[in-house]
């Protein structure tokens, strides 16, 4: 069982004509619903791919967290642990799509940053891995709670990974350094990157080009302990950095991208299903980008997340059939027929 940490939100999406001015009376050429945010996403995606997943996140007691959940729900992760406030109103992410495709986003994070402390016997019973969003980490007493999770998963033998986000990087730089010893698994995209290469030395990212940044990014987290780093490079695929100074670049799976919003999610989620799995980090980053490049073919956050028959399909025509990646996700072989029954000994 993965514990999966984090945001809840109901996510909007309106398409615009064009972005209106202020105080103006604008009609939308499409509104739409869909569950989001990163913790709910992740779970979400564990689940489409089989793994088993629980979330834990806070909504509140309003329609918003019905559509917050129902992703998740569908998919088959426990919610047993999803708190509900009574006062305080679901997260939701609202995204003005203006017709060229660029996305302003208008956030509440709402309930989320609200969580309490968990009863933590029940929340770990039968967790092999504590994953973090980094959005959990940000405020208020849901980062109280996920410092005492993260704790608990140490004194547990439960491993622990983080995916990063650029407002934990902004409001507290240190966050990686702080936490880098408590971590088997780090996971950051390339805006992170830059912010962690930028608060470890100003002068490197102020002269050097992308790929420096990067280095210096991954000697930062190196330096503070982080045994394993996944970093998601968009269209350029991704990078695997340790365990010790091994680096390897993962080649993506080329597509026509429509909406990149939920592929860091789906790219997380893969690479822990496969990761835990005992696949090597390669492996599990080849799997990571297949589900990252499915993701960006399809509108919104979570229905955009990929199940196994999508990935199996997208492997099946982009990889030789005794490519390990295909066999993560391969159907589940047909239970054995059971013996015919004998007539021995029948009158």
């Amino acid at each position: 069982m993965i514990l999966v940490v984090g945001d809840a939100n109901a996510d909007l999406g309106a398409a615009l004509a064009r972005f209106p001015r202020e105080g103006e009376d604008h009609p939308l050429r499409g509104l739409t619903w869909d569950s989001g945010g990163s913790g709910a996403n992740v779970a979400t995606a564990l689940a489409l791919l089989g793994a088993r997943a629980r979330l834990l996140g806070r909504v509140g007691s309003d329609p918003a967290a019905e559509v917050a959940l129902q992703a998740a729900r569908a998919a088959g992760v426990d919610l047993g642990a999803v708190q509900r406030d009574e006062a305080v109103a679901t997260g939701l992410c609202f995204a003005a799509v203006s017709p060229g495709g660029e996305r302003t986003f208008f956030s509440h994070r709402g309930a989320n940053a609200c969580l309490a402390p968990p009863p933590l016997d029940a929340l770990f019973r039968e967790v092999s891995w504590l994953h973090v969003a980094g959005h959990a980490l940000l405020e208020g007493r849901q980062r109280e709670v996920t410092l005492d999770l993260i704790a608990e998963a140490r004194r547990r033998a439960v491993g622990v990974s983080l995916d990063l986000c650029l407002p934990l990087l902004a409001a507290r730089p240190e966050s990686v350094h702080a936490l880098g010893q408590q971590l088997a698994l780090l996971f950051a995209n390339e805006p992170e990157q830059h912010a962690l290469a930028a608060s470890a030395s100003t002068s490197a990212a102020s002269t050097s080009a992308a790929p420096d940044l990067l280095g210096a990014a991954l000697s930062a987290i190196a330096a503070a302990g982080v045994p394993l780093v996944a970093a998601k490079l968009g269209a350029r695929g991704s990078l695997i950095a340790g365990p010790g100074p091994a680096r390897t670049r993962i080649a993506p799976f080329v597509v026509e991208a429509r909406d990149t919003t939920g592929s860091g999610d789906a790219y997380v989620a893969a690479f822990l299903a496969a990761f835990l799995q005992g696949a090597p980090p390669e492996i599990a980053g080849r799997l990571g980008n297949a589900a990252g490049a499915l993701a960006a073919t399809r509108p919104g956050a979570a229905g955009a997340l990929p199940d196994r028959a999508a990935l199996q399909k997208l492997l099946a025509t982009r990889t030789p059939e005794d490519d390990p990646v295909r066999r993560l996700v391969a159907p589940a072989a047909p239970p054995a027929a059971p013996p015919a029954a004998s007539h021995e000994g029948s009158p």
